[in-house]
Parts: structure tokens; sequence; C-alpha cells
């Protein structure tokens, strides 16, 4: 049974905290130790760096924008990150840090962001410790999203479970890998050496938190989902975690740059954003195209770093992934994973199922708001996905593959498998075709290759139709075509609070999904530690049954046999999606 601490005075907790401090003393202060010391998450925690004060809140202990990192700004832009400076003065910030840079249109971009971002939230139980710590690397395409998303976690924290939020930096200045920045034989990647960096903060510091640093999940959703993938494949991130938990995270498999293509890629973004800027009439730029150096790189004027920058790599990488750099991967993620190389833990490993119909109906969304005036009518069909640009939309899609789009479509997704309304039929069709191809069946083989590495593995498909949506709402109701269902990252509000539920059984299925992760956290099993309503079987390589998370009125959580057929992972993209 989870314990919650009573209410005590304040001389009280000081007491305690010198209790502790006698007892780590008197145990060598080895936090190392099998079985850690019990401790309680304290109103005002000394860090390596300083002190800082908790906001209690939602049965949580909130300590809020504490700097892991130096801020990566002038001299440390595209720098690896370099440790936060000790402050004297406890931090009692009652918010999270400011999103790192933003750099797309997405309608997920956050505002208020800036490059001193380098920040973590720690979100703490208030019972008696030592508890499991869940590492949140948040999603957005790795060019938007911060902390400040995932700011109530409760719905895990009170089951027992640390949940710790890290920024990092984002597009150009989290993943550029611009020539003239080469350091130590490599370029890029500064994103994700950030996160390693939260990762060290949290093995030097969270037992101050009561967390047990020898009990660390790593996980994240969509962009923080190949963040996991990543780590489990860096040399760099060995030692700082136990566990691993991939949603929605398999998109990049095969969308890897190498050094030398990202090197290239990113010599002709910044000389665009140059010459933009100075067709725009910007000044200050102290370099030219094709005659680039680090030292301009950093100086570069801010209107330079967000717009022009920002823009020039959104639309040369659309879908950007962490590059193959050579020293943070060695070796792409895929390669790592196929010689047996990745760092092999309990792994949790799952996907939506309707994940790109967030994608299309963003689209929508886009064409419906460029209208004049904008269109917020759902029975106006005419700015749905129309039938004849479906083969497009999978052809582009699909670019580079050898694959036959018509003889796929027609094969395995044809138009009239979905519904009888020609109206929404492209745009089910090409939601439903893009999530196999993208996201289903990469999940699939990621979990049959940590199985057949001899890893536990869990894997599950998300299948809420009646998740609440993100895009395509206005004024409380919602007013696109077609249905989104169970679509990219509509599982998050599951995970942590981001809104009304608005019924019964969506507030189960928050609390049956947060006990199996939870439970994974505590135990590497989500079955053990707390109660759930069903067996969540492991993933093996003969037995590839995953767990289907669904409302009761949609069929609730259940094992599914099926997964593969469903998606079609063998029979249309068997020779396509490989892992």
């Amino acid at each position: 049974m989870e314990k919650k601490a009573p209410l005590r005075p304040r001389f009280i907790k000081t007491l305690l905290a010198s209790s502790v401090t006698v007892l780590l003393a008197a145990c060598g202060g080895n936090d190392n130790d099998t079985a850690p010391p019990s401790r309680v998450a304290m109103d005002v925690v000394r860090t390596a760096g300083g002190e800082v004060r908790a906001v209690d809140r939602l049965g949580m202990r909130s300590y809020f924008a504490i700097p892991f990192a130096a801020p990566p700004v002038g001299e440390r832009r595209w720098q690896p990150p370099a440790p936060a400076q000790p402050w004297t003065t406890t931090l009692a910030a009652t918010k999270s840090a400011a999103p790192c840079l933003q750099t797309s249109a997405s309608p997920f971009r956050l505002s208020g962001d800036s490059e001193d971002c380098l920040y973590l939230d720690v979100h703490a139980p208030t019972g008696l410790g030592p508890f499991p710590v869940m590492v949140n690397l948040h999603g957005g395409a790795f060019n938007t999203g911060g902390a400040s998303v995932y700011a109530d976690p409760s719905p895990l924290v009170t089951k027992g479970v640390i949940v710790v939020n890290v920024g990092y930096r984002l597009g150009a200045m989290g993943f550029l890998a611009h020539p003239t920045l080469v350091q130590d034989g490599a370029a890029g990647n500064y994103g994700i050496m950030d996160q390693q960096a939260a990762l060290k903060w949290v093995q030097d510091n969270i037992v101050q938190f009561a967390g047990d640093r020898n009990n660390v999940t790593v996980f994240g959703e969509s962009a923080g989902g190949f963040s996991v993938m990543t780590h489990l494949a860096s040399p760099g991130s060995r030692g700082l975690f136990q566990k691993a938990m991939i949603q929605s995270g398999n998109y990049g498999n095969d969308r890897q740059l190498s050094a030398a293509q990202m090197g290239a890629v990113s010599q002709s973004i910044v000389d665009s954003a140059i010459n933009t800027a100075r067709a725009a009439g910007v000044t200050g730029i102290g370099c030219d195209p094709g005659a680039v150096t680090a030292a301009c790189l950093r100086s570069l004027p801010d209107s330079v770093i967000r717009t022009y920058l920002a823009n020039a790599i959104s639309t040369a990488l659309p879908i950007m992934v962490p590059s193959v750099d050579g020293k943070v991967l060695p070796k792409s993620v895929k390669a790592s994973f196929a010689a047996g190389e990745n760092i092999k833990v309990p792994t949790v490993n799952g996907t939506n199922e309707d994940e790109y119909a967030l994608y299309i109906a963003i689209n929508e969304a886009g064409r419906r708001a460029a209208s004049t005036p904008p269109n917020v009518d759902p029975a106006n069909t005419s700015f749905a996905l129309p039938a004849a640009g479906y083969a497009p939309t999978i052809a582009g899609l699909t670019a580079g593959t050898g694959i036959d789009v018509n003889a796929v479509i027609a094969n395995f997704y044809p138009l009239s498998n979905y519904g009888s309304n020609p109206a929404t039929q492209p745009s089910l069709a090409a939601s439903s075709l893009a999530t196999d191809l993208g996201f289903s069946c990469p999940a699939l083989r990621t979990s049959q290759r940590i199985a057949a590495q001899g890893s536990p593995v869990y894997m599950y498909e998300f299948r809420d139709q009646t998740a609440l949506p993100t895009v395509g709402v206005a004024n409380g109701k919602y007013y696109l075509s077609f249905p989104q269902g169970a679509a990219h990252s509509y599982d998050l509000q599951y995970l942590y609070n981001l809104g009304d539920l608005g019924n019964d059984e969506r507030r189960a299925l928050q609390a049956a999904m947060t006990r199996y992760w939870s439970n994974f956290a505590k135990t590497g099993n989500p079955n053990s530690g707390g109660s759930v309503p069903a067996e969540w079987p492991a993933f093996t390589a003969t037995d590839n049954r995953v767990l289907g998370l669904d409302v009761a009125s949609g069929g609730g959580v259940k094992v599914l046999t099926t997964f593969d057929a469903d998606h079609k992972c063998t029979t249309a993209w068997g020779r396509v999606v490989t892992f």
C-alpha cells in the first residue's frame, strides 16, 4: 500500500531532514547502496547546485525550473551542455521555465520560448521514499514542446513515482550540424546531449528528493519516444537508466541522416537563412553564405535565430530526428539494434491505433483556417482530403521506398474499405495507411527485435476512439469532417491531467494506464506493484501479444493477438518496414 505523509510542522520536517543526514553519514553516504535509505521529499531540497523550494499541490511536491546545465547562449550556442553555475539563494519557482526555442509553425508551438531553457521540474510524492523515478522527454517533432505541458503528472505521481520533466534544445539550436561546429570529430545532437546531462543530474541529485537513482525509467512520446530509442543506442547513456518506455516513438527508424548528409543539409540551411534574412533587411550578420564560421554562427542576431534559421530547418527537415553524428550516435538506432549493441533493459513499446489521423486533421484545419472567412462547419466537407489527393499524399510519404503506391492502395487500402461517405473516405484511408507504415509496423518490428535479444518487452496499442482531440476544436465544438479516433499524442491526456476527460470511463482508462506505467517504473513489470484491470502479457519472439488500451464502451483493456494482421505489417509492408 502506498503511504501518504501526514501534515507536519516545519520543525518536524527539519528534524527529519537532519535525521536522514545523520543516517546517510552513518551509512557512509553511499547512494549506490542496494537498499537506499528511506526519505521524504522535503519543502526545501539541497541539490549539488543549491537549494530549491517545493510547491505543495495536487498531492505532490513540485520543484520547478531547476537548472541542470548552463544557459546555452552566446559562446555556448551549439556546444555540449556545460554544468550549471551554483546559486546561493533558494530557488522558489512556481511554474516551469521557458521552453526552448520553438522552431516550426506547428499548432502545438508554445509561447514564451527562450534559448535559456535547460531546466527541469521534479514532481515527487509526499510520502516516504525512496521512490522510482520516471524521466519524461517531451514530444514535439524535435521542434516544439516543453516541460510546462506536463506540469500536472499527479495521475502518475500519486501512485508512488517521481516524475522529472526535462527541457532540451530543439530545432536548429538542438540539431544543426554545420561542419564548422565539429568538435571532437562530431557536430549536432546537442538536444540529445542535453537529455543525457539531465539524466546525469538525476543520478547526482534525485536521492535528495526521495528518489531511487538505481531505479530510473526514461520515457517519452513521439519525439520523446524516439529520444528514448536514441538513448538505447547511445553509448553515452549507458548506466543512466534501468528501464525504458517508448510511446509512438518508432517513426524515425529509417529517417536518420549520416554525419555527412546532415552536415551538407546544415550548410544549406544556414546559407538559406542568411540570404533570406539579408534580403529582409536584417543587419549584424558577420559572415557570408559559403564562408560561415562557428564564431559567426554563435553571434547571429536573435531575429535570424528565431525566424530565418528556424524556418530554414523546418523547411529542409520537415521530419527531423537525431543524426548519426559519430559521437552521441556512432551508428544509427536501427544499425545499433541490428548489431546487438543497444542498451538492453526492460522496455514498454507502443503506438496509437490512428496515429496519422492527427496530421490529416492538421492539414484540414489549416485549409479551413485559410478560407475567407475561416470555416468551422463540419458539414462542409470541401476542405477534406479529396479522393484525387489520396494517392499523391501516399506517394509523398513513401518516396524513395520503391513502393507501387497504386498497387498498395488497390490491394490493401481501397477507399471502399473506409465507410460509405465518399467525402471522408480519403482522410480515413490515408490515416490508416500512414499509421501502419509510419508507426504501427515499425513499433512491431522494434518489439520483435527487443524480444529476440532476450530483454523483457511489453507492447501496447492505445485504441480509445472517444479520446478528446486537440486539433479541430473551436469553442468546445469539433469542426473537422472526419473523426480522429486514437490519434497521435491523444494518449497523453491519460497519463497527465491536461484537461477534463469528460466522463467516468475515460477516467477509468486513465487510472488503468497510470497504474500500468507506474507499476513498470517500480518493478519492470506493468502487472506488479498495484492492481490492474487485465494481465499485460510479455511480448515474446513466438507470442506477439499486445495490450489494447480502450474505454469500456470500446472494448476495454484486453489482449490483442492480431496486431500484425490488423496493420498489414507482413502483407503490405513486410519488405519495406524492417528493424
